[in-house]
């Protein structure tokens, strides 16, 4: 094996996504994801605000489409990360793949190639967590970023998610141990009734250990918001009624500690 076809990461969750980069990519581009597009993404742009002229860390980019909106929207210049080889060349590859401005970088979030002091905003979008050293990733992020930039965080929600041995879907954490334990959840994603090829693997954690791996990097928390869809689109989707029955997801803006 050459150091390029090095898998980086934590095995589990990097091997799940180079399995599943051509479902993601169909799955993404196609815009088949309704909590993508209709929650999570509008989410994301609301809280990020006006990006023109900043410098964006998109930690877990994928295939790209987030900084190729960031860059549509004015960014100054967006840094993709991924562990997936396969992910970043079509990231790189895309048609539109940001000039100049888009710069896709093969690496882990938690050793990040880039200068201290070196982006105005970090964005984590649906990151699962790193198994070996979770917090790692957030020092990271505290060491990339400028004295008074943001850290965006948009996650699974940590107090609704549990595992479980059937592997058949996620529920709720059904003793008091699951929840304050680390929760493994493998599982083949279904969108638009595309199944995934192969498993996924996340660890969760409770609230408590999840804000404080951010807090303990040197961040405060200065923005919680949970995404749903708006009462009008329950109403008028009935996908919604059985897709979204639970909190599924948590945002977070962050700040570092000197810049308060």
């Amino acid at each position: 094996m050459t150091r390029g076809d090095e898998m980086l990461g934590d095995l589990e969750v990097s091997r799940g996504y180079q399995q599943n980069a051509a479902y993601w990519e169909r799955i993404v581009r196609q815009r088949l994801d309704k909590f993508q597009t209709e929650v999570t993404d509008v989410a994301l742009l609301d809280l990020i605000g006006d990006p023109e002229s900043v410098c964006v860390l998109d930690a877990g980019c994928g295939e790209g489409y987030f900084t190729r909106e960031l860059i549509a929207r004015g960014a100054a210049h967006v840094h993709g990360v991924d562990t997936c080889a396969e992910l970043i060349v079509a990231a790189r590859e895309h048609p539109e793949s940001g000039d100049r401005r888009a710069e896709y970088h093969r690496a882990d979030v938690a050793d990040l190639p880039l200068p201290d002091s070196s982006v105005d905003v970090v964005v984590a979008n649906r990151l699962p967590h790193g198994i070996a050293d979770p917090a790692k990733r957030f020092v990271e992020f505290r060491r990339v970023l400028q004295p008074a930039g943001r850290l965006i965080v948009l996650s699974m929600h940590p107090c609704f998610y549990a595992a479980r041995t059937d592997r058949e879907g996620i529920g709720f954490a059904s003793t008091i141990d699951d929840y304050f334990g680390v929760r493994t959840v493998q599982q083949r994603f279904d969108v638009a009734g595309l199944t995934s090829p192969a498993e996924s693997f996340q660890q969760f954690y409770s609230l408590e250990e999840h804000i404080g791996m951010i807090t303990a990097a040197g961040f405060v928390i200065t923005n919680l918001r949970e995404p749903r869809p708006s009462a009008e689109q329950r109403q008028s989707d009935e996908f919604w009624a059985t897709n979204f029955t639970r909190p599924l997801f948590m945002l977070l803006e962050c700040t570092p500690m000197a810049a308060r």
